[in-house]
């Protein structure tokens, strides 16, 4: 995948998921607020829809292509093995980050391949496979940021995804907000502090 890789000499390392239209820049700016110390690994999706960046096909706006969800999901697990190896990480020293289509192609990947990654940050997802049982995900802590507004979340599904990681056993924090299908500072200002318990 392309991707740009930030070392700064660092135990912890960012793998920021951009969302819908993004690339691998995009949440640099995030990441920077939330720990300009840590290593910032940042791929660029593998779909590209008309122009725009995705980590994966849909058939149009809220239609998503599940089949390719799961390939990309391997790929995308693939790509971070890749990087552990020829950047010398530690796999469970790094933060997943997605926003959006990020966001999702990162639930997707704890929800296929387990507790992969132990610390997992969900900025409005959508639950795409509900049906799909999630692996134990014992020590995996969980951070969601979403809302009811959300035009993109259906029947407070992000509810029942965070009762299926909690039943799962992760450690989920959900911070519920009122605005659509965006970050604000005062969901960045919590984030920080959950990073840093």
């Amino acid at each position: 995948m392309k991707h740009i890789y930030l070392d700064k000499k660092h135990q912890q390392t960012f793998l920021a998921l951009h969302g819908t239209g993004g690339d691998e820049n995009d949440l640099l700016p995030l990441v920077d607020f939330l720990n300009a110390s840590y290593n910032v690994l940042s791929p660029r999706g593998n779909i590209n829809e008309n122009g725009m960046n995705r980590f994966f096909k849909r058939h149009g706006v809220g239609s998503y292509d599940i089949d390719n969800l799961v390939v990309e999901t391997k790929n995308l697990k693939e790509f971070i093995e890749d990087a552990v190896s020829n950047y010398a990480l530690k796999l469970d020293e790094i933060i997943g980050i997605g926003f959006s289509n990020g966001a999702n192609i990162l639930e997707s990947l704890i929800q296929l391949h387990g507790p992969f990654i132990r610390k997992v940050i969900l900025l409005s997802p959508v639950f795409l496979q509900p049906n799909v049982p999630f692996k134990d995900l014992s020590g995996v802590d969980i951070f969601i940021a979403t809302s009811d507004n959300d035009p993109y979340v259906k029947h407070k599904e992000n509810d029942q995804l965070a009762d299926k990681l909690s039943a799962a056993n992760a450690n989920v924090y959900v911070h519920k907000h009122l605005g659509g299908h965006q970050l604000n500072q005062a969901i960045l200002v919590d984030l920080k502090k959950w990073l840093t318990k």
